[in-house]
């Protein structure tokens, strides 16, 4: 039988569940998995969807289950998304989801970080128990329906955000379909049967014509339908070439502004482009900050949908008098960093092979490690355990004891212990740092307690960080002020989500930053996951302790490097080739031959300019060419 969900069309029998590996048929029709529930239920904001233009602030109930018709490289939700049910999974039922909605005053619900078209008579089940209960319903999907699943679809949402891949065929054929003509065509159908609709659009290098004929086609629906610019983050297979830097992402977003009213940009900390701007006379009519990726909130409350110009703004639903902020892991999205976090520790532990780690992760003991992860109670003791250098020692045993490769743990284990000695009979004696950690922008502060903060104070160094009051998903949006009165000595830039050095070095001076570290350039980015994430911190914390103790570490950063890489990896440092996800070994250029910029005049190469200062890699540090910079003050 063929599946009619969605334009794929899979052909499903007792021998096969089709591509999202969630339906089965019985001979006459197509079934939902037996069993197949939601694995979490979160209450967040609805900006952290994300959804910028309907009910501001409410609070939704946020769930998500498993399996997906698209297989997008660089899918940030791999792992949740890739998997199947399992009848070892302990999972919520709509009426559950609807009971906890309805119990933490929720408006509505909606299902996120794997499609709904994997998931869709589930969905549809959760949607007829919420109307009756006069919930909203909505979800985050990639809108690659049929007509005659749409229609029905289309009755019983009344809010969607479209995730679309591309303009192009091909950007489709790499998520593994054949056409995004039946997208645009059910964008389209949704609008008009009055469901609100915004819509994302993922923003890798190169891909700018592209992006701009989303905008373009979108427009001939309705100009006032929101876009949100995901800058791609490479995850997965995707190569770190793909990714865009954030300054590269605002400079497109004024070329879409041609074509619709209202242009938003994601993954992008510091950003002014998640603000809302009048289309008429540019005025900024709403604020907000970077929470965490693919996610806003408000800085204040909506209190005026119109403009000073008198230019009304197309909001739907009441605004919320206050945020509702999720705190730790507990939504969707963190559940899905936390499995992947997981899966960092896997493959430190020698699951190398991706079919191998989900072979693993479907037998009974990693299951209950899936099981537990969706917990709140077990969210809430991984977010305290991955704070700290020693607490982090104990994730890896638990995950190693689940996996059965506790000897491997304890090897792990103890090369970390190691060298946590060495930088704790280090920073005895205090560096006379003061220490910012920002990242991606230098307005946009990591929050006090964060990994990379006690990295910081670990080895020695006053974090400034530690004087925030205020907390965000990731962090918060910050004052000159706040850091020139500080005037950290050296600052971090997040091994996470960072900027190039230009870019930071240019912000810094476009707003008046003048603290020592900028001046002085001592502005260091840390090599993706090397702070946060992955067993790889420990590399991280090597490297912050020698840049706030120079020359005392008595360590051999690279030979470290090697060791890590040879022992956990089964590769050199230098042959890892990086991205953004936490279990995937990463090493680019390596930090000490990061071409440095001039503060004040920056002399940037020539267009078309092939001149790569990371070529002297191989070079012993001693060796390296050291490149002089000027300071106007």
């Amino acid at each position: 039988m063929r599946c009619n969900v969605c334009e794929v069309r899979c052909e499903i029998n007792k021998h096969s569940t089709g591509r999202c590996g969630t339906y089965v048929s019985d001979g006459n029709t197509i079934l939902q998995y037996s069993g197949m529930g939601y694995l979490g239920a979160y209450p967040v904001s609805i900006e952290a969807v994300p959804l910028l233009h309907y009910y501001p602030s409410g609070k939704f109930l946020q769930v998500f289950s498993t399996g997906c018709n698209f297989q997008c490289p660089g899918c940030v939700a791999r792992m949740p998304a890739s998997s199947r049910p399992s009848t070892q999974q302990s999972s919520l039922s709509p009426s559950e989801i609807i009971k906890r909605a309805l119990q933490q005053e929720c408006l509505g619900v909606v299902s996120t970080i794997n499609d709904p078209v994997a998931n869709y008579y589930l969905f549809r089940d959760l949607a007829v128990q919420a109307q009756e209960k006069s919930l909203l319903v909505g979800c985050a999907t990639n809108c690659y329906f049929t007509t005659s699943t749409l229609e029905e679809f289309g009755h019983f949402v009344d809010f969607v955000n479209v995730g679309i891949k591309g303009y192009s065929d091909r950007s489709y054929k790499n998520c593994g379909v054949s056409f995004s003509a039946p997208v645009f065509r059910n964008i389209s159908r949704l609008f008009d049967m009055g469901v609100h609709v915004e819509t994302s659009v993922v923003y890798s290098k190169g891909s700018d014509d592209d992006v701009i004929k989303v905008a373009e086609k979108v427009s001939e629906i309705s100009s006032k339908i929101p876009l949100h610019v995901m800058r791609f983050l490479p995850s997965g297979y995707a190569p770190i070439e793909l990714e865009p830097s954030v300054g590269d992402a605002e400079k497109i977003c004024p070329a879409l502004r041609r074509y619709l009213d209202f242009v938003y940009l994601f993954n992008s900390p510091g950003t002014e482009l998640l603000n809302t701007y009048c289309p008429e006379c540019g005025s900024l009519l709403i604020e907000r900050e970077f929470h965490r990726p693919i996610g806003s909130r408000l800085v204040k409350p909506l209190v005026s949908r119109t403009c000073i110009c008198g230019s009304r703004i197309p909001f739907q639903g009441k605004a919320a008098s206050e945020s509702f902020s999720e705190v730790g892991l507990m939504d969707s999205y963190s559940t899905s960093q936390a499995f992947s976090m997981v899966h960092a520790v896997l493959t430190c532990l020698g699951v190398l092979d991706d079919y191998k780690l989900m072979d693993i992760w479907g037998e009974d003991k990693l299951m209950d490690v899936w099981n537990k992860v969706s917990d709140p109670k077990t969210l809430t003791q991984i977010h305290n355990m991955i704070r700290q250098p020693y607490s982090y020692l104990e994730f890896i045993e638990f995950i190693a004891k689940k996996a059965d490769m506790s000897e491997k743990g304890e090897e792990l284990v103890s090369f970390i212990n190691e060298r946590l000695k060495i930088v704790q009979n280090l920073s005895a004696g205090k560096s006379s740092y003061n220490v910012y950690y920002c990242m991606g922008s230098p307005l946009f502060a990591l929050n006090a307690g964060r990994m990379e903060n006690n990295l910081v104070t670990f080895s020695g160094g006053v974090s400034i960080n530690k004087q925030l009051q205020k907390e965000g998903k990731l962090g918060v949006s910050v004052s000159p002020s706040f850091i020139n009165d500080h005037d950290p000595g050296v600052i971090f830039i997040s091994g996470f989500l960072s900027r190039p050095l230009d870019e930071f070095y240019a912000l810094c001076h476009k707003y008046g930053i003048h603290a020592r570290a900028v001046t002085q350039q001592q502005v260091y980015e840390i090599p993706p996951s090397w702070d946060f994430g992955s067993p790889r911190w420990i590399l991280g914390l090597l490297y912050i302790a020698d840049k706030l103790h120079p020359g005392k570490l008595g360590v051999d950063l690279r030979k470290e490097a090697d060791d890590f890489y040879l022992e956990f990896y089964g590769m050199r440092f230098k042959e890892a080739r990086s991205n953004r996800s936490f279990h995937r070994p990463s090493s680019g250029i390596w930090p000490h031959t990061q071409t440095l910029y001039h503060y004040a005049e920056m002399e940037m190469p020539k267009q078309g300019s092939t001149k790569n200062f990371g070529s002297e890699i191989n070079q012993p540090f001693n060796m390296l060419p050291a490149y002089k910079l000027k300071f106007k003050g």
